[in-house]
């Protein structure tokens, strides 16, 4: 029997082969986001059509042509470009949210009242909590809210959609890690604009691994050091400047994570009607109940959520696995779940592909259907932003008449 010449043994991968495999890869990605997204800046806001401001104020389109012109008197809603032989109208991005705050349902912050902070989250990777956490910054922007988005993941794909290749662009010292590291009182040195009107972004880069190594080993030597405060005491000042700060979060409970769902007041989880994610929710939540059960044992930390809310995310439609999984989701969270479903879409996946946003993408056809979707879950969250805003204005009214009472 011959003998079958077997191939030669691959070559070992040592640490400069992995290093110089990483600088390719970097290159790559660098070269591919500047041939897409080219010239520079390498994105830029899109314009909107009447027909999506009129969706956004949740009124006629031809409400929108009357308020440009005859309803326009004292000259305070923007008129956009005219288009198409003078019968279309199209309204930058920063246009667009001056007429959603004043035609659209949306109130404003009331003044005085702290921004909201919501965290994105969930252990599983794949589920959508970057598109998710992306979706929600931008689209609140719409509803005329300032918004500062938080990368908090190492692998800082919200980075990367919103522009930027972590490596090289984006540094430590452009992340949150000086203030982790102390070297830092609040986040202020860290927020950059993005090319989004009212949109800020902290980014992220690899090196917020490092987190997880220098706060424990901090929590070590100082028993007295409160790690998930962290972010917190650094919250302060842009809760005064922003009206929601939104957060997307490492897929783990580890320290930075805590910290960061410690500062949070709302949660959102994204979870896909699938087996094996709805699962992994049940660990999600029990990692989550009792981290803050030993927290309020050990150290008699409080915590309360304004609210958390579970959306389901890469909804594939006409599958019988999905509505049973899903009736599962409804009868475990029936007081979690919102509404709105995010669809499973090409349109989501082909936009990422080429480093754009569901909001980047004009508002035609199957990417129409795909973003009512997300607007249907900002609308959702938008409700729970009135309701907190509401409950502690209530609040500081009832502790001021109490005051004066006594």
């Amino acid at each position: 029997m011959a003998i079958k010449e077997l191939s030669p043994p691959r070559k070992a991968i040592g640490i400069d082969q992995l290093i110089a495999i990483a600088d390719r890869a970097e290159a790559t990605l660098a070269q591919l986001r500047d041939d897409l997204l080219e010239p520079w800046p390498r994105k830029v806001a899109p314009m909107l059509t009447a027909s999506r401001v009129a969706k956004l104020c949740k009124i006629e389109r031809t409400q929108i042509q009357y308020l440009c012109t005859r309803g326009n008197k004292k000259g305070e809603y923007p008129t956009g470009t005219l288009t198409g032989n003078g019968r279309n109208r199209e309204f930058t991005l920063a246009e667009a949210q001056q007429f959603v705050r004043l035609a659209g349902p949306y109130k404003a912050r009331p003044d005085g009242a702290q921004g909201i902070a919501i965290a994105v989250g969930n252990f599983k990777g794949g589920v959508g909590k970057t598109t998710s956490a992306v979706a929600i910054a931008q689209g609140l922007t719409l509803h005329g809210h300032k918004v500062l988005l938080i990368d908090l993941d190492p692998q800082a794909s919200t980075t990367t959609l919103m522009g930027y290749v972590p490596t090289p662009e984006v540094t430590e010292e452009m992340t949150v890690m000086p203030m982790v590291y102390e070297e830092q009182s609040d986040l202020a040195y860290s927020i950059i604009p993005s090319y989004w009107d009212n949109l800020d972004l902290i980014p992220a880069c690899p090196a917020l691994f490092g987190a997880d190594f220098y706060l424990p080993n901090r929590q070590s030597k100082d028993p007295d050091y409160q790690f998930w405060q962290v972010l917190e005491r650094a919250m302060g000042p842009i809760r005064a400047k922003y009206d929601v700060i939104v957060i997307d979060t490492p897929p783990s409970l580890a320290y930075l994570a805590t910290s960061c769902f410690m500062s949070s007041d709302g949660l959102i989880v994204p979870l896909p009607p699938e087996t094996l994610d709805y699962a992994s929710s049940a660990s999600f939540f029990r990692q989550f109940a009792d981290l803050f059960k030993t927290l309020a044992d050990d150290r008699s930390v409080a915590k309360e959520f304004a609210f958390i809310n579970i959306f389901l995310s890469k909804v594939k439609p006409r599958v019988d696995a999905t509505d049973i999984v899903r009736s599962w989701i409804q009868q475990t969270y029936p007081e979690l779940l919102g509404r709105a479903e995010i669809q499973d879409s090409d349109v989501v996946k082909n936009a990422a592909a080429e480093f754009k946003t569901i909001y980047d993408v004009q508002a035609l056809g199957a990417y129409a259907r795909a973003i009512e979707s997300f607007d249907a879950m900002v609308d959702e969250i938008e409700s729970n932003l009135q309701s907190v805003w509401s409950t502690r204005a209530l609040a500081t009214q009832a502790s001021k008449e109490r005051a004066h009472a006594e």
